[in-house]
């Protein structure tokens, strides 16, 4: 008989992903391992079948304190149903845990986060910041505090995979970083694989960011409000009936308010956001179960009244709407269906105000989805599982860029590019433990793209060796395509996000993955130190040439260049999961090379966000029950750009005899902006006001008021009287600092 059920949380009734079922039988007064299981979604979880007998069944999850119960089995066929609660254990504060099964770990490379986990460290609104926190692992960069997007281990921001209960999204950050589109009141679990995933992840070639959002509690109406200086955010839910239940949650960030009021003479750019996602759920039954899921943002970055010489906007929106279908049986099946809408609009322009049009730009990216996809999980026997499944995209994309900015661009059909396309895939992998020291996970996705005749293949394989309980040996290799291209523009410094498909002409991306590293614990597993290195090259990567040439009849993809790439690095990582202080510190070295024929003279080249030296440290202190501590410190070398090295004259006396003014450049990326490095703090305290609880905040971005270089820029002496800039004048180094310190403080009322 097998032993089948669901792990919940006690207090929010929800599923609890990753825990673990440990089942044992008394023989002389000892506990005799017999079998074991970990739960997936919802919380659900099978045992292989076992004899006749009475057993001791033992539930963990890091965060939760242990529960034991005692079953007798007494037939061999059929199932028993054991369904459990778990109490969340307020004396472990452990931020991040490498995941593993057993002994050995299940995927390379990955880290699980859970919210509860994360609830001390800083961010400008006080609430849980998940997508920060990523950034503070090693291997993770941001190019600037403006970016929209995170670079994983050489990777540009289009090859990160963000999926929402199975559902892609383009662009998972607000306003460059400052925060994520997630709000963490809804969040259930987040997993990051930094690279070489397994096949049941496709079309992108870094990583994966997979995130599980909380169904809404069927125990009472109850929610949280927060109220802060420059955002707030709601979370409610209940059941709607024994059946149905919600969860909406939704953001507001006020910041440019406050900036036309305190900062008018800044030159700090002007943003604002708004989100919310909503999650419907109804469970027909302990075998089926049907989730409707919406999630919409709008972020909106523009230049301040300060007179720059030019003005400039940046906006993006997400729009997701999906249906997830889970079915499941006694008999260790389970299969996930899932049909989903998403639109994701990105907009970005540069108006250059000294009468030249030479730094002008508008883009403008529309895209819509329409994906339908299923897996099925079925387990062999305790060592061996199957997992397989298909996904089917069409793609429909509006495309507009031009080397000036009117805005006409934004309304005329007549500039609009449109390219419809769609790609099937079909993944096979297996999970196989043949002995207890060693864990395999081999498998192999296939690709079709519409707009080329010949199929994909992608192998994936990865092994981990435990050598004892404290040391784990690992590595990973996989390969990847990518049919969407994000193009940047190299010489602006703004947010200049182009995505492009992939045509007859423009070839989809390729990457190959290797990975190889090492787990040591020690002190009773309360410490954790970790080291990866990895080596991934790219090839059919895009850039625009350095002279395109914009026409109604010219296709956008004539701007494009086609090169090839690679990063490597090493990352080191030294965790402290337990205790009153806990947190970690982060290493990573790395390189990471791009080479192009058409640019910068056929020579290698960085990309802007490559950094050599990448440190993070993270420190949480439970100062007492009630009060607690965060304290977060980064530090990288500065990111590179394309700087005017002088200027010179020159006098063509054949043709007009005028002087004309030229410009030396330096190579491309040549010129590194200075370190940057800074120190965030948040003060907590929580108590009851009202008979409700509430959490009071302080934090503290940019604690010692580092000024650092989101750009810098050559600039001229302004004159008044003519209201133009005097070109005679001696040319400046200016520098553009976005987040000087900055203290917001609030509260969060729960009822």
């Amino acid at each position: 008989m097998k032993i089948t059920g669901y792990v919940f949380d006690s207090e929010t009734k929800n599923g609890i992903i990753g825990a673990n079922i440990i089942i044992t039988k008394d023989v002389q007064f000892n506990d005799l391992f017999q079998t074991g299981a970990a739960t997936g979604l919802d919380g659900q979880f099978v045992t292989s079948r076992l004899p006749i007998g009475k057993y001791k069944v033992t539930f963990r999850n890091m965060g939760y304190k242990e529960k034991v119960e005692y079953v007798d089995i007494s037939k061999t066929s059929g199932a028993l149903e054991l369904n459990v609660f778990l109490t969340s254990a307020a004396v472990q504060i452990e931020e991040v845990i490498v995941r593993d099964t057993k002994e050995t770990e299940e995927i390379i490379s990955a880290v699980d986060i859970s919210p509860k986990m994360l609830n001390m460290l800083p961010s400008l609104s006080g609430e849980i910041d998940v997508f920060k926190s990523l950034q503070l692992l090693p291997g993770v960069k941001v190019a600037s505090e403006m970016s929209s997007g995170i670079y994983v281990r050489g990777g540009s921001p289009d090859q990160n995979l963000t999926l929402v209960d199975g559902t892609m999204l383009y662009n998972p950050s607000h306003l460059g970083n400052i925060a994520s589109t997630f709000n963490t009141y809804a969040l259930n679990d987040v997993k990051l694989i930094k690279g070489a995933f397994p096949a049941e992840y496709g079309g992108r070639l870094s990583s994966v960011l997979d995130v599980k959002l909380r169904e809404g509690t069927n125990e009472r109406e109850k929610g949280v409000i927060g109220i802060g200086t420059i955002m707030s955010h709601a979370t409610l839910e209940g059941p709607i009936t024994a059946k149905l239940t919600y969860i909406v949650s939704s953001r507001i960030m006020y910041y440019d308010q406050l900036q036309e009021i305190f900062q008018k003479e800044s030159v700090t750019p002007r943003n604002n956001f708004f989100d919310m996602s909503t999650k419907l759920n109804y469970k027909f039954s302990k075998e089926q179960n049907i989730a409707i899921n919406f999630m919409y943002n709008k972020d909106n970055i523009y230049s301040p009244p300060v007179n720059l010489g030019f003005d400039y906007k940046t906006n993006w929106s997400n729009m997701n709407l999906s249906a997830n279908w889970l079915t499941m049986n006694e008999n260790s099946y389970i299969l996930r269906s899932n049909l989903s809408f998403i639109k994701y609009k990105f907009t970005s322009s540069l108006n250059d105000l000294t009468n030249s049009i030479e730094s002008d730009y508008f883009s403008s990216s529309d895209l819509q989805d329409i994906s339908v996809k299923q897996d099925v999980d079925l387990t062999i026997s305790d060592e061996f599982t199957i997992k397989s499944g298909y996904e089917f995209i069409f793609h429909k994309y509006q495309l507009v860029n031009w080397v000036v900015y009117h805005s006409v661009l934004e309304t005329s059909p007549d500039h609009f590019e449109n390219h419809n396309s769609f790609e099937i895939a079909y993944f096979l992998q297996s999970q196989w433990q043949p002995f207890g020291f060693l864990n395999t996970n081999f498998g192999v996705r296939i690709y079709k793209f519409s707009n080329l005749s010949d199929v994909k293949f992608e192998p994936r394989l990865s092994m981990s060796i435990a050598f004892s309980d404290n040391f784990l040996l690992k590595g990973a290799y996989a390969e990847a395509h990518q049919f969407l291209h994000l193009i940047l523009r190299n010489d602006i410094r703004m947010p200049t996000d182009l995505w492009y498909p992939s045509t007859g002409k423009i070839k989809p991306s390729f990457s190959r993955q290797s990975v190889a590293g090492f787990d040591i614990y020690f002190d009773k597993k309360i410490y954790l130190f970790s080291v990866e290195a990895y080596y991934k090259d790219f090839e059919n990567i895009y850039e625009f040439r350095d002279m395109p040439y914009y026409s109604v009849k010219n296709p956008i993809e004539n701007n494009f260049t086609k090169g090839i790439g690679e990063a490597y690095g090493v990352e080191f990582f030294l965790n402290k999961r337990a205790g009153k202080i806990s947190g970690w510190l982060g290493y990573t070295i790395s390189w990471t090379k791009r080479l192009f024929t058409e640019l910068n003279a056929g020579k290698i080249f960085p990309p802007q966000y490559d950094r050599l030296h990448d440190i993070s440290f993270v420190m949480t202190y439970e100062i007492m029950k009630n009060l607690s501590l965060g304290i977060t410190w980064s530090y990288s070398t500065g990111s590179g750009m394309t700087m005017p090295t002088g200027k010179y004259y020159f006098t063509n006396s054949e043709i007009d005899g005028i002087e004309n003014q030229n410009v030396n450049y330096s190579s491309r990326n040549e010129y590194n902006l200075p370190d940057y490095h800074k120190m965030d703090l948040n003060i907590k305290y929580s108590t009851t006001m009202f008979s409700l609880p509430t959490d009071f905040f302080i934090n503290i971005y940019n604690l010692y008021n580092q000024s650092n270089a989101f750009a810098q820029y050559i600039a001229y002496d302004f004159d008044a009287k003519k209201n133009e800039f005097d070109y005679t004048s001696t040319p400046k180094l200016n520098q553009i600092t976005l987040m000087p310190f900055f203290p917001t403080f609030g509260f969060a009322v729960k009822f």
